[in-house]
C-alpha cells in the first residue's frame, strides 16, 4: 500500500522547506529520543540540521525527562529520523 505524496513537485516540496526554515519542530528518530529545535537546513541524504536544541532521552521515566540536553546545533542523520512534527499552521499551506 503506497502513500498519496504530500506534494506534487520538488518546486513545492522546496517552498515548504523554505517555510520551515528558523521554524520550530520536533524530531523523532529510531532509539526513541526526541530534539525540539529550530529548523536550519536539510540537504540531498535528508539530514537535519537543528538550532536551539533540546534532546530528550528515549525513556519515558520521568527520572531521565530530568536529563534533557540543551544544544547549539545538532546534525540527525537522515536514516534515523522516524517521525517530524511541526505546527498545523505550517502543514495547512501545504498541498495535501
Amino acid at each position: 500500500m503506497s502513500e498519496k505524496p504530500l506534494f506534487s513537485s520538488k518546486i513545492e516540496a522546496k517552498e515548504f522547506l523554505m517555510r520551515l526554515c528558523d521554524q520550530e519542530i520536533v524530531v523523532h528518530v529510531t532509539d526513541g529520543r526526541k530534539y525540539i529545535g529550530r529548523f536550519w537546513c536539510t540537504d540531498r541524504s535528508a539530514n537535519l540540521v537543528l538550532g536551539t536544541c533540546i534532546e530528550y532521552p528515549a525513556s519515558a521515566d520521568a527520572v531521565y525527562e530530568k536529563l534533557e540536553r540543551n544544544l547549539t546545533a545538532v546534525v540527525i542523520p537522515g536514516q534515523h529520523i522516524t517521525k517530524i512534527e511541526c505546527s498545523r499552521s505550517l502543514l495547512s499551506s501545504a498541498a495535501l
